[in-house]
């Protein structure tokens, strides 16, 4: 049963049909016509190669697995065949003009006999050789019969072609029609545009290779064949226009395609730095506040612990400080988990919150801060400068009460040279800075918080002179601010 429509096999028998047909009623009619065009002959000779070299690079990097072992037959006939032809047209009237002719045919029949090979659709990588061995052999010999003419055998006689000129075409035109045989079954099989394509090329040249043997130069039978040859070039190139088309619409695809590729890749890109910024973010907030908040809470319950052994009243106000201080950071922890977060909304909320912080240091422990705050100065923050400078003022104090052993400390919002700056100070120990090995989370939380408000902090300190931790905003920002 035929599984494909008839239409490639009708087409096939009408135009072999009608080429003969055509040729037989012409040179009955027109017997001794004759048309000496040489410049005609050679422009459609030369056109022909062209084209047929240009199906040869397409064939070569057409990406097919199935058919590639086909491709690169097809391509090794076109270019051998072009190539030749090239020669042809570029060669004078005479033994040379025909044998080239000749050799462009049975190169072109050669490539396109190589289709029946079995193993070709199926080990296509392999023959891979193939053309190079047929374009190598096609240029060795134009160049050779070209410089040495005394060796081309009789090709015309009396004005008619010689058996020696017949005999290639007549090989050629065999080596056409089987390939036409092929093309089709490879239709029945597979339905595909391509082999119905080739095997209109193949009928096309083997009527061409017909016709010529029983022509003469330059009657009618000899340009109805350049007929034919130009019409299966005419196929030819717009086989390699479709493929242009195609290759242009995939690489605007593949183009359109990285394009959007590069498009997901920043946005993604731009959704993990939020991650990132996000958890870093998280992870300064967490030390700076519910850290520091835990280390006191402990101190406090080391305070009652020691309290316990005395009996002291005292021990009843710690625990309930150290209990409130637990539900206080239990709040921020429960806020950070739901994508909350303590918010500090001006400098005037930022005032109430270090009176805050500094009333819970006094009343747990023996370091007593003293609060300072220059209401203008607190007018000039930003939420996103309040917001940053509360850390970094629980950060100093939490150091000073772990590391100073100092009795009274500072904490002061001031104008400062008409800039707004935040100081932490305490009377303890102090230090020398190049004893100091590496730093810990708290001092770099701090910096990084000071170089994201486009400010600056400084550590100053001496031992026996206590510590200073200066924390100045840039003019400019918060004057845009007022």
């Amino acid at each position: 049963m035929w599984k494909r429509p008839f239409v490639p096999y009708l087409v096939v028998a009408a135009c072999t049909v009608a080429a003969l047909s055509a040729s037989t009623a012409m040179h009955a009619m027109w017997p001794d016509w004759r048309w000496h065009h040489e410049p005609l002959h050679s422009a459609i000779e030369a056109v022909g190669g062209l084209v047929a070299i240009a199906m040869a690079m397409v064939l070569l990097h057409t990406h097919d697995r199935s058919s590639a072992g086909k491709y690169h037959a097809l391509a090794a006939g076109f270019l051998g065949m072009g190539l030749l032809e090239e020669f042809h047209a570029i060669s004078q009237p005479g033994n040379s003009f025909v044998l080239f002719r000749n050799l462009a045919s049975l190169a072109g029949g050669i490539g396109f006999l190589l289709v029946w090979k079995p193993h070709i659709s199926d080990r296509g990588s392999e023959q891979r050789w193939i053309p190079l061995i047929i374009t190598t052999g096609a240029l060795s010999l134009g160049t050779w019969f070209l410089i040495f003419p005394e060796h081309i055998p009789e090709m015309v006689r009396n004005g008619e072609f010689t058996p020696t000129a017949v005999a290639p075409q007549s090989l050629a035109c065999l080596f056409f029609l089987a390939a036409t045989g092929r093309f089709l079954l490879d239709y029945r099989r597979s339905g595909q545009y391509d082999d119905a394509l080739f095997a209109s090329l193949a009928l096309l040249f083997g009527l061409a290779e017909f016709v010529f043997m029983y022509s003469i130069p330059w009657d009618n039978r000899w340009w109805f064949w350049h007929s034919l040859r130009l019409t299966a070039s005419l196929l030819v190139l717009g086989y390699v226009s479709r493929r242009y088309v195609q290759v242009v619409s995939d690489l605007k695809a593949s183009l359109a395609q990285t394009i959007r590729a590069k498009e997901t890749l920043r946005q993604s890109e731009g959704r993990l730095r939020l991650v990132l910024d996000e958890r870093e973010r998280m992870a300064q907030d967490l030390h700076d506040s519910t850290i520091q908040s835990l280390f006191a809470i402990g101190l406090n319950l080391e305070r009652c612990q020691r309290l316990a052994s005395t009996g002291s009243q005292e021990l009843g106000t710690q625990l309930s400080t150290a209990v409130a201080g637990l539900k206080s950071v239990i709040r921020d922890l429960r806020g950070y988990i739901l994508g909350l977060e303590p918010t500090i909304s001006n400098g005037r909320a930022l005032e109430s919150a270090l009176a805050s912080l500094v009333s819970d240091m006094n009343d747990s422990h023996q370091l007593h801060f003293r609060l300072e705050v220059n209401p203008v100065a607190a007018e000039r923050l930003t939420s996103e400068q309040a917001a940053h400078l509360l850390p970094i003022a629980r950060e100093a104090m939490s150091n000073s009460l772990r590391h100073s052993t100092a009795q009274t400390g500072t904490v002061a919002l001031q104008l400062h040279d008409g800039s707004v700056r935040l100081t932490v100070e305490d009377d303890g120990v102090g230090f020398a800075a190049g004893t100091v090995r590496g730093r810990g989370h708290g001092l770099n939380n701090m910096e990084t918080r000071a170089r994201k408000l486009g400010g600056r902090l400084q550590v100053i300190s001496e031992p026996g002179h206590g510590t200073r931790i200066v924390c100045d905003l840039p003019q400019e920002r918060n004057d845009a601010t007022t």
